[in-house]
């Protein structure tokens, strides 16, 4: 009678206590902490004013509104980058990009964010749901707190961050 290799009976054993491990153990079930719910719904409720103008800022973009989408942008992103600037990319890319929007997705990222003079905030990543049933587009609105008012401190269009953009 010939026995078999060593390495096989070593292979054929582990495969056998792996099954019985697989048997045994109780289904993994995804769950965050408590902690990091009661941290996610403070969060969600601290962001709430802030996603509202955000939406507005969305909206007013994809309505064509140049003027009242520059009046809800931060006066420190204003006075940083220039008047005519903003005027240029709100008419070159920020209005142009919304525009071929139908509505926006349903799937938001948040998260917190400090504008570079130091106003925190939240960032939302966010998902344009193209006309005629064109592909979804991403994009990242960062509104922070101004003067005690929230207030748009940057748009970026067409650029996923991987991670954030789900």
């Amino acid at each position: 009678m010939k026995l078999a290799h060593p390495t096989f009976l070593m292979t054929v054993l582990a495969s056998a206590v792996f099954a019985t491990l697989l048997c045994v153990q109780p289904p993994a079930v995804a769950q965050a902490p408590a902690a990091d719910v009661a941290a996610d719904l403070r969060m969600a409720q601290d962001a709430a004013p802030f996603r509202r103008v955000a939406d507005a800022f969305v909206a007013t973009a994809m309505a064509g509104d140049a003027a009242q989408a520059q009046a809800m942008l931060s006066a420190a992103l204003v006075a940083r980058s220039g008047d005519a600037a903003i005027r240029r990319a709100l008419e070159s890319q920020i209005l142009p990009f919304f525009s071929r929007g139908q509505a926006p997705g349903r799937s938001v990222t948040v998260t917190h964010t400090t504008d570079a003079v130091g106003q925190h905030g939240f960032a939302f990543y966010m998902w344009l749901q193209g006309t005629g049933g064109g592909a979804q587009r991403p994009f990242t609105v960062y509104v922070v707190e101004e003067q005690g008012r929230p207030m748009v401190a940057n748009v970026v269009p067409d650029r996923l961050v991987e991670g954030r953009h789900r």
